[in-house]
């Protein structure tokens, strides 16, 4: 499972805020942050977390079961937060959903030309149900559909969306398309254990609420797993260090897919007022040869985490070959002597990081708690920040000039 080793901030060797009178006053602050959250929390105003209980994941598991998805393979359609947690866990569990996130009409064209759309059965997702790339996306299907003689793509289709007039509400009752509604009080970005992140996974059996509900009780723990203490750290390193940019460096290439569903989640929860890191990706140990030099002699604006490479054994040692620089290692050793080398140049270089520890990596609850966690750490962030963490305001810019031209 996961484990925050946050030693780099209370070290003597790295920023030793333990007797930092500003850390102290920012986890004050956090921790007022936390009890506001927690009432939200006890008083049934926060649905994002009432998602991460055993209640809510029950009530999913039944509504998966009036879905006859007829064992035909998925696809999923759905533009930023409606798709990319589940193509996060889609990715991170080797389940071959297809995602059309991305109004990418070659691709989709080309997809059509090579499979047999008869073959599959499409997940429509769109919190607002007027999302002009959904409704793209899905218009264009059905025009794949009209191709087919005796084919009736809405009996291989289900819709979610909000319960409320939209172009694709409306359309789901014109077709007699299976519904399901969007809670309406959890946007895109955080709905990854709601329904909409867990409908598409109709056969696979996962009590979510294993990986998700203990961050709710860490919120009000003194523990490295707690997003109270970490949010105080990341807000004390951007107040004193200011910082710019916020970096996951990947150790675990399955983890890629969780990286870019967290840049939205970070960027579009807290990128407001003038504020706002950018996040950002690195996979490695393929970027030490591209941007490691960057981050270790560049501007020290960024923040960085660090997760461990998988502890699967696909390898147990190299051949015999003469090459001497690699051949005292496993193959598991040589990454994970990387991974650690890493960290002890972060440290002589007062690099800020954390580095987050995978145990029996292809357990696919720590993508469960990896969710849970940051889902919380952003939403602290937010509030210590004095910003909503929930909307996004100038992103309706654009709309409108879309709509306008």
């Amino acid at each position: 499972m996961i484990n925050f080793d946050n030693n780099f901030f209370f070290s003597k060797s790295g920023l030793d805020f333990n007797n930092d009178n500003i850390f102290k006053k920012n986890l004050k602050l956090a921790k007022n942050k936390s009890d506001e959250l927690l009432r939200e929390f006890s008083n049934g105003k926060n649905q994002i977390l009432d998602s991460f209980t055993g209640k809510y994941q029950g009530k999913i598991r039944e509504i998966k079961k009036t879905i006859d998805h007829k064992d035909k393979k998925k696809v999923v359609i759905g533009l930023g937060g409606s798709s990319s947690g589940a193509k996060a866990l889609s990715f991170f569990i080797k389940d071959e959903v297809v995602y059309f996130d991305n109004l990418d009409l070659d691709y989709f064209k080309s997809f059509f030309l090579k499979n047999k759309i008869e073959e599959y059965f499409f997940f429509i997702i769109s919190k607002s149900g007027d999302t002009f790339e959904t409704l793209a996306l899905l218009n264009l299907l059905i025009y794949e559909a009209n191709k087919k003689e005796n084919y009736n793509i809405f009996e291989s289709m289900v819709i979610i969306t909000e319960n409320k007039e939209s172009i694709l509400k409306s359309y789901s009752l014109k077709k007699k398309i299976k519904f399901i509604e969007h809670n309406s009080q959890i946007g895109g970005r955080f709905s990854i254990l709601s329904e909409t992140g867990m409908i598409p996974f109709v056969k696979f059996d996962l009590k979510v609420e294993d990986g998700s509900e203990k961050f709710i009780q860490f919120l009000d723990q003194d523990s490295q797993l707690s997003p109270t203490n970490n949010a105080a750290i990341i807000y004390t390193c951007l107040k004193q260090l200011k910082l710019n940019i916020y970096c996951n460096l990947i150790y675990n290439y399955r983890l890629k897919h969780f990286s870019y569903w967290f840049h939205q989640l970070h960027a579009e929860s807290l990128g407001k007022n003038k504020f706002g890191m950018t996040p950002f990706t690195s996979i490695c140990p393929k970027d030490h040869h591209s941007m490691m030099q960057l981050y270790l002699g560049g501007p020290k604006d960024k923040f960085f985490n660090l997760f461990s490479p998988p502890d699967e054994v696909f390898y147990e040692n190299f051949s015999n070959e003469g090459f001497k620089n690699i051949e005292n290692y496993s193959p598991n050793g040589l990454i994970e002597t990387q991974f650690k080398s890493v960290i002890e140049v972060f440290y002589e270089k007062k690099i800020p990081h954390r580095v987050i520890k995978i145990t029996d990596h292809k357990n696919p609850l720590n993508l469960i708690e990896l969710f849970s966690y940051f889902l919380l750490e952003t939403i602290l962030l937010g509030k210590m920040m004095g910003i909503n963490p929930y909307d996004q305001p100038e992103v309706q810019l654009i709309k409108k000039k879309i709509f306008n031209n």
